[in-house]
Order: structure tokens, then sequence, then C-alpha cells
């Protein structure tokens, strides 16, 4: 019971930081959602480096963080919402930079953030 106890509080902390960083970033300037890839790529960077530092433990810290914070800061649903918005647009080219840079741009923070938190130990 106390594990999901930790995963509900990381996901409420992690839903109200995404929406923050998604109403601060609000702007017309840009052609893409900034605060979902901001989230995305952050969360991508910050999931490499727990998941490295407590792949091989577990514990109520691992379920906080990774399950519940990670978990609802990051946001596949918006991203997948977004780029349905973009070709309803008729925003072809976006639509596609924007998926490429969300995929690649993770993953390789990902991979960044795994060797990050190698360092030191």
């Amino acid at each position: 019971m106390k594990k999901y106890l930790f995963i509900s509080l990381g996901a409420m902390i992690g839903a109200l930081l995404r929406s923050s960083i998604s109403f601060a970033t609000v702007s017309g300037a840009s052609p893409f959602f900034m605060g979902t890839l901001i989230v995305n790529m952050s969360g991508a960077f910050v999931a490499g480096v727990l998941l490295r530092r407590f792949h091989d433990r577990e514990g109520h810290l691992r379920d906080f963080l990774i399950t519940g914070l990670l978990g609802s800061f990051t946001t596949f649903s918006m991203l997948t919402y977004e780029q349905y918005l973009l070709l309803s647009y008729g925003e072809y080219f976006i639509f596609i930079i924007y998926l490429a840079v969300n995929m690649a741009g993770g993953f390789c923070l990902a991979l960044l953030g795994w060797k990050a938190g190698g360092m030191g130990r």
C-alpha cells in the first residue's frame, strides 16, 4: 500500500510541474508546442540519470521519482494530440520535424542522462 502512496505523491507533483511549464511556455511565436518539448526532453534526461542510479534497486524513492513523478511529468498523450493538431492544420513539414525532434532528442537525452548518472560511481 505504501508503494502506491509514493507513486501517487510523485504523480501529483509531476502533473503540477508539467502543467506549470506548459502554461508558462504558451506562445504563438514558435511552430512547436514548447511546453511538451521541454517537459519530454528534460524528463528523458532525468529518466536516464535516475534509471542508471536506481536500475538495480527497488524501493519507495524509485517508485516516487521514476514511476510517479516522471511518469506524470512527461507526456506521450499530449505529444500525440499535438501531432494530430499539426496534421489537421496541414503543417506536414513541422509535424515531421516535431516528431523527429521529440523521438531522437528524447532518446539522445536519455542516453546522455544514463551516462551522466554513472559518473562519480
